[in-house]
């Protein structure tokens, strides 16, 4: 009874402070298990419906933080171009009260979540979409977010269900490992510290750079005020990635290490809440660079050259495959100083370059 309260009361502060009508429904899986939806209807008659794939980990239909519902507002920002937005509670996941991530976890039900798993998850779920004579004959877009990046291609090249395009936001080009391993041994993080004090774009930091007075709250957030010299390991002179990869080695040496011996416990409380299944079967997967050359169907990536998930530089890489094989479906868009959320909220309710290009595109197809 609690559970349904909170999923009324939250339809019901939707209703009344947003631009979408919500719709509440308890979908059938692939195997039988069920999971709490929500549709989020414009004024107008559908002729196009985003169905969002979530990032990786714990993920719910509201994707509730401190102060705001992300998924609230990507649902307003959709129907308010008269495109309805999909999202739905990935498995043995619920809303939860607990902040920062105000989500619950059932971990029998959370160890099925997978890449082929929740694959087939949406396409499951898109099939009983398509049993709604609203949307029987209206275009859909899967919006993969950075994992959703891998999954929403595996739906499409399946073909099991029918989709008009695909939205990749923070494109994960190459396998997950190879993913995980740039990330850990510091290219991410050396492209969060770039932006913040890169003033000539030579991909380093000088002590000059490190030191002025408008990079103090950089100083605080990155590294705790330490001294330069502290963080210039490799006695060079410039603070860059042969830095912040000695910084990095160890625990990048002890995460694959415990990938390797199955130590999920300690993977779940230091890294992520993920299961060694997880990483198994992402490991294995063909990698979007080539399986993407196999769609036919608009593909589009929106992606910003600040990103620390993901490297811009695999954008630029795909747009190259594309071009040399001589396909024509590929829509990229690159964001100069914009992360991996696309700088979501970073101008208060204004939307980012990147985000105002999604709903352009979405409005367009």
């Amino acid at each position: 009874m609690k559970r349904i309260t909170l999923y009324l009361f939250a339809c019901l502060m939707c209703m009344s402070a947003s631009a979408f009508t919500p719709e509440m429904k308890t979908m059938i899986l692939s195997d039988g298990e069920e999971t709490m939806t929500r549709l989020c209807l414009p004024d107008n008659p559908v002729k196009t419906l985003v169905f969002c794939i979530h990032g990786t980990g714990p993920s719910t239909w509201l994707t509730k933080r401190d102060g705001f519902n992300y998924y609230d507002d990507l649902a307003e920002g959709f129907c308010s171009n008269g495109i309805a937005f999909f999202s739905y509670n990935r498995r043995g996941v619920d809303i939860g009260e607990t902040p920062p991530m105000y989500h619950t976890i059932d971990s029998a039900k959370y160890a099925k979540y997978q890449p082929l798993r929740e694959a087939e998850d949406v396409g499951c779920m898109i099939s009983e979409l398509r049993r709604d004579s609203r949307f029987e004959s209206c275009k859909i877009i899967l919006y993969g977010i950075s994992e959703g990046t891998i999954i929403a291609p595996l739906v499409a090249e399946r073909k099991d269900v029918h989709v008009d395009a695909i939205f990749l936001h923070g494109y994960a080009h190459e396998s997950m490992y190879d993913i995980i391993k740039w990330q850990n041994e510091g290219y991410g993080v050396m492209n969060m510290i770039n932006a913040a004090f890169d003033s000539d774009g030579d991909k380093k930091i000088s002590r000059e750079e490190y030191g002025l007075d408008t990079k103090a709250v950089y100083r605080n957030y990155l590294f705790q005020n330490l001294p330069f010299d502290t963080l210039d390991m490799v006695r060079d002179s410039v603070i860059d990635i042969s830095d912040v990869r000695a910084m990095r080695k160890p625990f990048d040496s002890t995460l694959m290490e415990k990938v390797a011996t199955e130590d999920e416990e300690w993977i779940c409380k230091n890294y992520f809440y993920l299961t060694i299944v997880w990483f198994r079967q992402h490991f294995a997967l063909e990698a979007n660079k080539t399986r993407l050359m196999r769609l036919d169907i608009p593909v589009y990536v929106f992606h910003g050259t600040d990103d620390a998930h993901v490297p811009v530089e695999s954008v630029y890489d795909l747009q190259e495959r594309f071009r040399v094989v001589g396909k024509n479906n590929l829509h990229a868009f690159v964001f100069e100083k914009h992360n991996h959320s696309l700088n979501f909220r970073q101008a208060g309710k204004e939307w980012s370059e990147g985000y105002r290009k999604i709903f352009e595109c979405a409005a367009g197809l």
